[in-house]
């Protein structure tokens, strides 16, 4: 099946062309290397009618997609419940599970073991799942054809995804790269990256649906040959000495970002570049090419050089913020204080953003509270970003400004030249901002009295750091679930931990603004600390209570569902406070993460 058609033109069997002459030495359609060991790509059987009855007990109620070498069904097993995803494809020589069931030239499996395991499929289904691919549960072969059923397949080929961002394409990439060292670990290489090969599941992992191409490493491709998959085959294999290699996953790696990236499919001539297709950050670039070199000598080496690249990329976080603040309907004088401050570093190509982001409501009789708040925030910005400025114009290749710390967090350099975690930095900077206010409380005793809450958001690339004292709040939006960050330091807040008061009930109670820590009521004390890592599409929400008190959670979920815009969520969340009542000042700062 796989011999020239005739003696005048021979089948390529890289995108399976038969205008080529007998002694051509490369394909004229797709450009692929004649001559090679590789058999012609086999296509999908026809698809199968509905009802049509799998090793007698699956029955296949529907085609979800065809693939260029494989038809995927949903099928049911008995109750209607027991649904199963049911692989068909045509039978190829070699090992159609890569070393986990041999099929003889006759077409059946063999009885004894092969490779590392039996060939039955109950014991191979352990080391699938081992290596990320989806659990195959029995098998039929009829025909030319073999049945493979599997547990069912919740998501989405990569062949049928919209062309995706950067970060997420690495995020994919990184999985990839854990997966084929799996193989290569145990001598394999797996040689079957590519759309329809790697399946999205629900939870966003890549899942591996091809089986059929994984060889030892090491051996010859004429011992033991594949088919390849135009674009995404490395193109060493077409040589008629080739052999397996790591690298071969390397190139089928690189050309599976390159897809995501653009959406297209590119053979190796039309490589040099992504643009004007897709606008990728130039070092995302030149490590694509380097993955897609023609040369395996001119790549990464094994596919741990390959994800250590992808790690280190520099992909920065985009912080888009907004802000707004009212003095509401009842009081006569806004007592709350907002910064909101984004601080930008290029060096040597590296970009670095920090976004330090202030809320803080004051108390105190006599215009104490304003003054209160607007001492705490400036407490708190001088302290910090008096460190990150000057260690931004200090910072060097060696010392760069945030670094990874081993427990997952982050260090920032502070100008001596030191390091500093970001939890210390805010833990003294509130500190810092403590001693002002008590300060100002000694140098003006009618002011005495006088505190204020303050919650204190810093994102350092995808690490989130927050100090807190007192009411006012941090929520994180991820997707459509809102999730309150702080914990109130209000004396209703302790009732709802007892179980003695409800939310709803706390956001009515009359004591509901009695909190029992604040900034400027002790020399000592306590501050919350809470780290989180962040994803792409986040929002963030820092408020004093004048939003919380009038508004429910849901509420305030739905209004940063609906204003992707920073500033159009901010603006609404204070409006819609004071379309409730609007009975306390409302502030505040709205954060998106791209």
């Amino acid at each position: 099946m796989n011999e020239p058609t005739n003696n005048f033109n021979r089948v390529c069997p890289n995108c399976g062309s038969g205008d080529n002459e007998a002694d051509a030495q490369f394909c004229q359609t797709c450009g692929s290397r004649m001559g090679s060991a590789l058999i012609l790509t086999p296509p999908p059987p026809p698809p199968c009618e509905d009802g049509k009855i799998i090793a007698d007990r699956f029955r296949i109620e529907s085609l979800l997609w065809t693939a260029p070498t494989y038809n995927a069904y949903m099928a049911t097993s008995g109750a209607e419940d027991d649904l199963y995803t049911v692989i068909e494809q045509r039978l190829t020589p070699g090992e159609p599970f890569g070393g986990l069931l041999q099929i003889n030239a006759d077409g059946n499996p063999d009885d004894g073991p092969v490779g590392r395991t039996s060939g039955s499929l109950e014991e191979a289904g352990a080391a699938f799942e081992r290596f990320g691919l989806f659990k195959p549960l029995e098998h039929s072969v009829e025909g030319e054809s073999i049945y493979i059923a599997f547990e069912r397949m919740q998501g989405q080929a990569l062949a049928h995804l919209e062309q995706t961002d950067e970060k997420e394409a690495r995020a994919i990439g990184l999985h990839l790269c854990m997966l084929a060292e799996q193989f290569h670990h145990y001598g394999w290489v797996y040689n079957g990256f590519e759309p329809y090969g790697v399946v999205l599941d629900i939870d966003s992992r890549p899942r591996l649906v091809n089986f059929d191409r994984a060889r030892r490493t090491g051996i010859q491709v004429a011992e033991d040959p594949i088919y390849p998959s135009r674009g995404y085959t490395s193109p060493e294999l077409f040589d008629p000495e080739a052999v397996y290699d790591e690298r071969c996953d390397v190139y089928s790696i690189g050309a599976l970002l390159q897809f995501l990236l653009t959406g297209e499919s590119f053979g190796a001539s039309e490589s040099a570049g992504l643009y004007p297709v897709a606008t990728v950050m130039p070092d995302f670039e030149r490590l694509l090419a380097r993955a897609l070199a023609e040369d395996p000598e001119n790549r990464f080496q094994n596919v741990a050089a390959l994800r250590d690249a992808l790690t280190e990329l520099n992909l920065p976080v985009v912080l888009q913020s907004g802000h707004f603040t009212d003095v509401g309907l009842i009081r006569e004088l806004n007592e709350d204080s907002v910064l909101s401050l984004n601080l930008t570093q290029y060096y040597e190509s590296v970009r670095t953003q920090i976004g330090i982001y202030i809320v803080s409501d004051g108390m105190g009789g006599e215009a104490a509270g304003e003054v209160a708040s607007r001492v705490t925030v400036r407490g708190v910005a001088e302290w910090v970003t008096e460190k990150l400025i000057s260690a931004s114009l200090k910072s060097t290749r060696e010392e760069k400004i945030a670094a990874p710390t081993q427990t997952g967090g982050l260090r920032l350099s502070v100008a001596d030249g030191n390091e500093m975690a970001t939890t210390e930095m805010l833990r003294m900077a509130v500190n810092h901002a403590n001693r002002e206010v008590m300060a100002y409380a000694r140098a003006n005793p009618e002011a005495r009295g006088l505190g204020a809450t303050v919650t204190v958001a810093m994102v350092v690339g995808e690490v989130l750091t927050i100090a807190h004292v007192g009411d006012s709040r941090c929520y994180r939006l991820s997707g459509d679930r809102l999730e309150q960050l702080t914990e109130d330091h209000s004396l209703v807040q302790r009732m709802v931990n007892t179980g003695s008061l409800s939310r709803a009930e706390a956001r009515i109670h009359p004591y509901r603004n009695v909190i029992y820590r604040s900034i400027g009521s002790d020399e000592q004390i306590e501050i919350d600390i809470i780290r989180r890592k962040l994803l792409g599409g986040d929002c963030l929400l820092l408020c004093s209570d004048g939003l919380n008190g009038m508004l429910s959670d849901d509420q305030i979920r739905d209004i940063l569902v609906v204003n992707p815009d920073p500033n159009a969520a901010a603006k609404e969340l204070v409006v819609a406070a004071n379309a409730a009542g609007g009975e306390d000042n409302t502030s505040v700062i709205v954060v998106r993460i791209t």
